[in-house]
């Protein structure tokens, strides 16, 4: 998929993206402010910035947080929460000097990168301490894979693809499997669990994001087929619900994939 095709994906879902998103607790991004600030990090760069869910809640914590996005609509939400320091640019070029801010941070955004490690070459680049992302590892005690029911953005995938609609292999991976990937893929050299919990919610949570648009894997299945799948899913999976131990954890690459960085020079701003 073409980085442009991915940029217009995310500006047609900017609108309603807030809203079919669960945001991070309070207490999540308490730790995450904890774990930063402990680190030395006060001037960072949020990279995928989006609606600004995660720097305007950061910044009220103490450091001081830049936001980057490709998606013009993304930043037109964040813009109208108040964050002040946004620009809009790629991960792949970011438009900075070397050692500009004290670490470049990702949250829940590398799952959605063609290139993962390009990027996070370029945010050791513009970093003192380095890449950091926020990440959702293997719990403790299922490293060997547990089986699990599958839930409703799995299950809605499957039903689409039974009606011969082709979407992206990462799509039906989903977030967390891509992260666990490029985490065996590219080991941090350091891994701090910032939150943990036993959540219980019904199997059906994710109808919502696919009812209103707001997944850019099915954002060119028709109307119509997209409502017949939600339907099925929802008929299937009725009231059940699923309990799970959900981790989150604070990655951080001192040195970049494959110890190489990519550019020594800054890069043009783009405009807003």
């Amino acid at each position: 998929m073409s980085a442009h095709r991915a940029v217009e994906e995310f500006d047609e879902i900017s609108q309603v993206y807030d809203e079919t998103r669960e945001p991070l607790a309070p207490y999540v991004v308490d730790a995450l402010a904890t774990t930063l600030i402990r680190w030395g990090v006060h001037d960072l760069l949020e990279v995928g910035v989006g609606t600004g869910r995660v720097a305007g809640p950061l910044a009220a914590r103490g450091p001081e947080v830049t936001g980057l996005d490709a998606s013009r609509g993304m930043l037109a939400r964040a813009r109208s929460k108040g964050i002040p320091r946004l620009i809009r640019g790629s991960a792949y070029r970011l438009p900075f000097d070397a050692r500009t801010f004290d670490v470049a941070l990702f949250v829940h955004v590398l799952h959605v990168l063609d290139d993962p490690a390009e990027a996070l070459r370029e945010a050791c680049r513009v970093s003192r301490i380095g890449a950091a992302a926020l990440v959702r590892p293997v719990p403790a005690g299922e490293e060997n894979g547990r089986e699990r029911e599958p839930g409703a953005r799995q299950l809605v995938m499957e039903r689409l693809r039974s009606y011969g609609i082709a979407l992206p292999d990462r799509a039906h991976g989903g977030p967390m499997g891509v992260e666990r990937s490029l985490l065996t893929q590219f080991p941090p050299e350091r891994l701090v669990t910032v939150s943990e919990e036993d959540v219980t919610e019904p199997l059906s949570a994710q109808l919502a994001m696919f009812e209103r648009r707001a997944s850019r894997w099915t954002a060119r299945v028709p109307p119509e087929t997209m409502a017949r799948a939600v339907a099925e899913t929802r008929e299937s999976l009725g009231d059940r619900v699923h309990t799970y131990h959900r981790v989150r954890a604070l990655a951080l690459w001192e040195r970049p994939p494959n110890g190489v960085l990519p550019h020594d020079g800054p890069r043009p701003v783009m405009a807003g």
